[in-house]
């Protein structure tokens, strides 16, 4: 069975490149969009209008936003019994909220997941 840090930094990993990197990329994606589908039209007309130093804040908002949320989603589960996230390895269950001292908190604290494995944050530093 790997370590509780492992099991921690593997869901953290997971989280962050897999959900806040793709959502936080988009803004820029959408900024530089030439033929975006029509849902996206009225994104990429605002986003293509704005100055850097906007769109940095912008970012930093996004930024924020999702941490908020990814907190908030852990929050769901730390605060209520009823609901688990539950590791599992060759038959073994370890419960996420008994490994780590706040679960709700790991994304977003100075060291957390986002400042460690966010790829599109390394790449573009709005901060």
């Amino acid at each position: 069975m790997k370590s509780n840090q492992e099991i921690l930094n593997e869901i953290g990993r997971k989280l962050i490149q897999e959900c806040f990197d793709p959502t936080y990329a988009n803004m820029e994606s959408l900024r530089k969009k030439e033929n975006p589908p029509q849902l996206f039209k009225d994104y990429v007309e605002v986003l293509s209008k704005i100055d850097d130093e906007s769109f940095r804040i912008l970012q930093r908002y996004m930024k924020n936003t999702l941490g908020n949320f990814l907190f908030d989603v852990l929050r769901v589960f730390e605060e209520n019994e009823q609901f688990k996230i539950v590791y599992e390895q060759e038959g073994q269950q370890v419960d996420l909220n008994k490994i780590s001292e706040m679960l709700k908190a790991e994304p977003i604290i100075e060291g957390g997941w986002i400042e460690r494995f966010s790829k599109e944050l390394k790449n573009d530093s709005p901060e």
